[in-house]
């Protein structure tokens, strides 16, 4: 007996022909177009509609405790000290050890959801803070979200909007996630590792990541999210405590321990900006973002 072709729906079929799939091969498996009509036989990064992430008002998370002991080794690394990274194992290992630890931000980190918004908006802890028009704090669902999204620093339209992967970027990204059922309405917080855009879009100083690194470890141990997808090489590292490549931290699952003690599954791969600019490796980012989607609940 022969069996049923699996259905895909319009989002996942465009975002298969992004990464090189032949669109007549991947006729037999079309669904209807679901809640995404519109993108059915275009790439979804091509789209001009409106923005992909949208902000809803914050609501606090509850359940924040006091920072745990610990040491971040992220700055160090990043400002030029020797790393701890393990080598890179098969694609798809699951990686749990040991868990790296992203504990105990400065005591300057508000341990209240609103609060930590309301300091990171008026922050000037580096020099970034001069040239921004606002600080990009992030959005989405804040209560325990199955999805933490962090990327690397906001774009010129993420810095005019207030909010992050706004551009064509975002649009890849919404793409991206869709092609895995992770939909507009599905429990997702987007963030990056830095909240005031770089002039020119220029590469984080290690100084400024330092700065900006213990807001979003604050962050995480007041979301505690079910995931971290990591976007980027600067971010993996900062998070990993590592200075090894993105090609060595991706393919596989990491593990971080957050400043309230929970264990978190974290998956790195490439920033959708990148894949813009390099299209070779979206094959390798879907087998990232499957992988991050098979994730077991703890």
């Amino acid at each position: 007996m022969q069996s049923k072709a699996p259905e895909l729906s319009a989002l996942q079929m465009a975002w298969l022909q992004e990464i090189g799939m032949d669109k007549r091969m991947l006729a037999r498996y079309a669904a209807d177009a679901g809640p995404f009509p519109e993108a059915a036989g275009r790439p979804a990064a091509r789209q001009r509609d409106t923005p992909p992430i949208r902000g809803d008002k914050p609501t606090p998370a509850a359940g924040a405790q006091p920072a745990a002991p610990g040491l971040v080794r992220a700055a160090a690394v990043l400002a030029g000290q020797q790393g701890t990274a393990g080598a890179p194992g098969p694609a798809g290992a699951a990686v749990k050890k040991p868990a790296a630890d992203v504990s105990a931000p400065p005591a300057a980190a508000p341990r209240d959801w609103e609060a930590l918004q309301a300091h990171i908006a008026s922050c000037e802890v580096c020099g970034l803070h001069a040239g921004r028009s606002q600080a990009v704090f992030g959005t989405g669902a804040v209560q325990s979200p199955e999805w933490m999204v962090v990327g690397e620093a906001p774009g010129e339209h993420d810095d005019r909007v207030g909010l992050p992967f706004q551009g064509k970027p975002g649009l890849l990204l919404q793409a991206m996630l869709a092609s895995i059922g992770v939909l507009p309405e599905s429990a997702v917080f987007f963030t990056n590792l830095i909240k005031c855009r770089p002039l020119g879009n220029r590469t984080p100083k290690p100084e400024e990541i330092a700065a900006c690194l213990p807001y979003l470890q604050r962050q995480i141990a007041l979301l505690k999210p079910r995931r971290i997808l990591v976007l980027g090489k600067l971010a993996a590292q900062a998070l990993l405590g590592s200075d090894a490549d993105l090609e060595q931290l991706r393919g596989r699952v990491h593990h971080i321990r957050s400043e309230t003690g929970e264990d978190i599954a974290l998956v790195a791969t490439y920033h959708p900006a990148s894949l813009l600019l390099r299209p070779q490796h979206k094959a390798d980012a879907w087998q990232d973002l499957n992988l991050a989607r098979s994730i077991a609940p703890a």
